[in-house]
């Protein structure tokens, strides 16, 4: 990184980042181009996951390699005035794949409906564990970043 004083190593940035943002952006290996999607995710533990169709391009490449990149940013504040954009961010690789295990599945869906306060019945029912598929990520490697304001401790206007 550049500029180290940006860099965020500390377990609590990390655990913040990921309470607090709404999508994961998600980079998939398409041959000659990367494939990026924006996602929800819940992350338990050193795993991140996520719901999906059944069939389609994420899952095609995800079975073609699990190989993953993944970013996600909070607090995200732009100042004008001093053409700024001031943020807390993460960048991770991991290695994604299908969770086949049923209780493996329910307790992501369950989590996933309990971080977007979701109106969906919990536990996941039987029929709804088998119509969607989950991705699990066993998070490789995270980078921090975070960009503030002279002075500041958080993106907020000072």
């Amino acid at each position: 990184m550049r500029l180290s004083k940006r860099e965020c190593s500390e377990p609590a940035f990390f655990d913040e980042v990921f309470a607090k943002a709404e999508e994961l952006f998600l980079a998939l290996n398409n041959g000659d181009f990367p494939y990026l999607i924006p996602l929800n995710f819940v992350r338990l533990d050193q795993h991140i996951y996520l719901h999906s169709a059944l069939e389609g391009t994420k899952l095609d490449l995800i079975r073609k390699d699990g190989r993953v990149a993944f970013s996600l940013a909070t607090d995200v504040r732009i100042d004008r005035e001093k053409s700024s954009t001031y943020y807390k961010s993460i960048c991770g690789t991991g290695r994604a794949s299908l969770v086949e295990d049923a209780e493996e599945k329910r307790l992501a869906l369950d989590s996933l409906a309990e971080r977007y306060a979701a109106r969906c019945p919990r536990p996941a029912p039987d029929a709804n564990v088998r119509r969607v598929a989950v991705i699990r990520i066993d998070i490789l490697s995270l980078t921090g970043k975070r960009c503030l304001p002279e002075g500041a401790t958080s993106p907020e206007p000072v």
